[in-house]
């Protein structure tokens, strides 16, 4: 019978430490879609970042930016920002000289900051990071992800409002969407999908949206511990073959 599955990348189908692709999991991803099952990332990353990862592995649709897009056979269905007026609200009342922060109003790697403290703070490069004195995030038509230099201990320093957060390090808190579950409805809307065929993966606190008691919810070995209390099943760490060890455990491949 064919199933329908997500994957979130980062921990899932990437191993931890390297955020490599296992050849495991490249093999189970192809078998999968050979054998007519339905192939989707599920993934916090935006449109166009998570658009190279499912070239990468031949995957033709993808859920990114946290639920906030979807894309089917290279068409993209939806691809909105964060509230823009909460993401005003929130940019407009922190600290930016003790919380330099940075924002990304594209659908690409690349982010915005006023202040060359950012990149004193922040450690990471992963997405391609200008200073700009001159932005104003008050006239931009979207933003879709926000990057403040902030610990957990200094999480409560950060006007939220109703924007929802996640780690992005341990030296940068990442406002970004978080329900992934919405991107999987609008796709089982639109393929009239059974709640029992929906096999979703994951190993992160992004994914427990996804991980919902209708849908098959399996963690990875290396998942978070609240997630895997959330699970219907917990397979291998994704650098032990967790992926694939599943696929097969399952008889799906």
């Amino acid at each position: 019978m064919k199933k329908y599955f997500f994957f979130d990348i980062d921990g899932t189908l990437t191993t931890p430490l390297t955020a490599d692709y296992p050849e495991s999991t490249r093999a189970a991803v192809k078998e999968l879609i050979r054998r007519g099952h339905f192939v989707s990332l599920a993934t916090g990353r935006m449109q166009a970042d998570a658009l190279e990862v499912a070239r990468t592995l031949g995957i033709s649709a993808l859920v990114s930016d946290g639920g906030n897009a979807v894309t089917i056979d290279g068409k993209i269905l939806y691809d909105e920002g964060l509230p823009l007026s909460d993401c005003i609200r929130t940019l407009s009342d922190i600290d930016e000289e003790k919380h330099p922060w940075a924002a990304a109003p594209y659908n690409k790697k690349y982010r915005v900051t006023r202040t060359p403290l950012y990149l004193e703070k922040v450690k990471d490069r992963y997405y391609e990071t200008e200073v700009d004195p001159s932005f104003d995030f008050r006239k931009v038509s979207a933003i879709h992800k926000i990057f403040v230099a902030c610990s957990k201990q200094e999480r409560d320093d950060i006007p939220l409002y109703t924007l929802p957060h996640v780690w992005f390090s341990t030296d940068t808190m990442l406002i970004e969407p978080v329900h992934k579950e919405r991107g999987i409805m609008e796709i089982q809307k639109r393929f009239h999908i059974s709640d029992r065929d929906i096999v979703v993966f994951g190993d992160g606190m992004n994914d427990r949206s996804m991980f919902r008691k209708e849908w098959f919810r399996i963690a990875m070995g290396n998942a978070k511990p609240e997630l895997k209390a959330l699970s219907s099943y917990i397979t291998d760490r994704a650098d032990e073959d967790g992926i694939y060890n599943a696929c097969r455990h399952f008889g799906w491949i």
